[in-house]
């Protein structure tokens, strides 16, 4: 009896020495590795901790697309707001029929008219520049000072410009039936204008503005096209006019709720200018924006620009370029008058990018009286939106129209 307890006592005390051991075993340790130089088993760890770091450092580093649309939203030059003056530039391309492929920069202030209130919307002056390989250039600067808490406005800007342009002649028909020519388009214009809040979203206002244009370059059919309706080769206007406006909108670049309605009446005065009798011009635009499902708005803009029946060709108003009618050739369809109406579904699709699909119709006349059904030109495409930062996106459109498709490469949405 003595040694059977002897003997259980020696299996207890061997049981529990040997379990710390296997105790600190880890689960490397129980797999199982035959090695080629001896027939006893080793433990160890396959992972190969390397390479598991490498892919998690390439899963990691962006792609091509998204460092090139970060660099994008980065500007190339940003200051700190402290001093109440936030200065930034940028630098893209843009495409159209007219200009070819240009490069464009844009230098942009932000400040307020009283430091101290921070509540106040800020006052801007920008300074932008563009040229294309066709020739093409324009300069232009320009801001709104706002003060008493954005009650009080003061809008200006003052524009040079040069553009080769083709030229099919005056009016609708010219544009169907004749073959063009070039000639390249001279431009210089400042304006200014001083608006008050009147009563909630509605302002009014008065303008003064001054423009001269030239046409060079023209060939004998060009000076035949002109002289078949008395037309110079050069203009100077000046202009007087009253503004009006409601504005609901929620954005000013990318609206996607609200109203907007702007008028502008002008005289131009016959001993303001060379064109040898006083000239009138309206403008007026009316936007409506509207949330529909999820992530998508519905866009609607109606514009016409008026002008007298002596205006010089060189201020009429063109269908086509880069905001209506979009597909066809700014200038081709020109005349004293004109009337269009777009719609545009826009839709966010994921992270920056989103698509628009549109539609339209216009026309142009020398008088309300001629205006002819028959002679509407219609509009449609379609385009991608890449957001580029909060209120900067990259438009790229396609327009077709009767005889007329372009693409159209700019910054912010048509309207």
């Amino acid at each position: 009896m003595r040694t059977a307890i002897l003997w259980a006592a020696t299996i207890v005390l061997a049981a529990a020495v040997k379990a710390p051991a296997q105790e600190n075993r880890t689960v490397a340790d129980t797999l199982y590795r035959p090695t080629a130089v001896t027939s006893r088993s080793i433990y160890g760890d396959p992972t190969n901790y390397a390479a598991v770091r490498a892919q998690l450092d390439k899963a990691s580093r962006p792609t091509f697309g998204q460092r090139v649309t970060e660099r994008l939203r980065r500007p190339l030059i940003a200051s700190s707001p402290a001093d109440n003056l936030d200065i930034s530039a940028t630098a893209g391309i843009g495409y159209t029929q007219e200009t070819g492929l240009a490069v464009a920069a844009v230098a942009t202030g932000l400040f307020r008219t009283d430091p101290h209130d921070t509540l106040a919307p800020q006052s801007d002056i920008r300074l932008a520049a563009s040229v294309s390989v066709t020739g093409f250039y324009r300069m232009d600067t320009g801001g709104n000072l706002l003060w008493r808490r954005g009650r009080h406005r003061l809008t200006w800007n003052v524009d040079i410009g040069l553009l080769p342009v083709r030229f099919w002649g005056l009016g609708y028909e010219a544009a169907d039936v004749n073959p063009y020519t070039r000639y390249t388009h001279k431009s210089q214009n400042a304006s200014v204008e001083y608006s008050a809040r009147i009563a909630g979203p509605f302002s009014a206002g008065v303008s003064l503005d001054l423009r001269h244009a030239a046409a060079t370059g023209l060939d004998d059919t060009g000076q035949r096209y002109l002289a078949a309706q008395s037309q110079p080769r050069n203009a100077i206007t000046t202009g007087i006019g009253i503004t009006a406006r409601f504005d609901t909108r929620d954005d000013r670049t990318s609206a996607t709720r609200g109203v907007y309605l702007a008028l502008l009446t002008e005289m131009r005065p016959r001993a303001l200018g060379n064109c040898g009798t006083t000239l009138w011009h309206i403008t007026a635009t009316a936007d409506w924006y509207h949330p529909l499902w999820r992530d998508a708005v519905v866009a609607l803009d109606l514009y016409a620009d008026l002008w007298s029946s002596a205006t010089p060709w060189l201020f009429w108003p063109s269908l086509g370029g880069a905001s209506r009618l979009r597909g066809y050739y700014a200038g081709r369809y020109t005349d004293r008058k004109m009337v269009t109406a777009q719609v545009e579904l826009r839709q966010h699709i994921y992270g920056p990018i989103g698509v628009c699909l549109w539609g339209g119709a216009a026309n142009v006349c020398s008088s309300h009286k001629l205006f002819d059904w028959s002679e509407i030109l219609p509009n449609g495409g379609l385009g991608v939106r890449l957001a580029l930062g909060q209120k900067t996106a990259l438009r790229i459109d396609y327009g077709f129209g009767r005889r007329s498709n372009g693409l159209v490469i700019n910054v912010n949405e048509a309207f």
